[in-house]
């Protein structure tokens, strides 16, 4: 729960919240459910893309790459330069999921957008 406390945009989420809901009960009055359904869904969707592209992006899948020899580059150099696999290994592409506030408030704003939305249609 702490986690969540922590990283959690409370104001920012609430009145985002706050508007959807308005835009929604607007789109109701005006017989426009269907239209403001689709966006908020689409909202949604494109919010749970941005939490995982957040997620892909922090998650190391490019650290250890192959690196060549560059032309007239020494030995000690190259040697200076060259990665460790084993620690690249162990340490990078073995550590922990990074899910931060961007990733989480996107989850919690995008969850509660495709559920608006479903109820919109209902």
């Amino acid at each position: 729960m702490k986690f969540v406390k922590e990283r959690l945009w409370l104001k920012g989420d609430l009145l985002i919240m706050g508007v959807a809901l308005l835009a929604a009960l607007g789109g109701i009055m005006l017989k426009k459910q269907v239209v403001v359904s689709d966006t908020a869904f689409m909202l949604g969707l494109v919010l749970l893309c941005i939490m995982m592209i957040d997620i892909l992006l922090h998650a190391n899948l490019l650290a250890g790459w192959f690196q060549k020899q560059r032309k007239g580059e020494s030995d000690e150099e190259f040697a200076k330069r060259k990665i460790d696999v084993k620690r690249v290994a162990s340490e990078k592409k073995n550590g922990p999921i990074h899910f931060e506030r961007l990733a989480l408030n996107c989850l919690v704003l995008g969850g509660y957008l495709i559920i608006l939305a479903v109820v919109i249609t209902l």
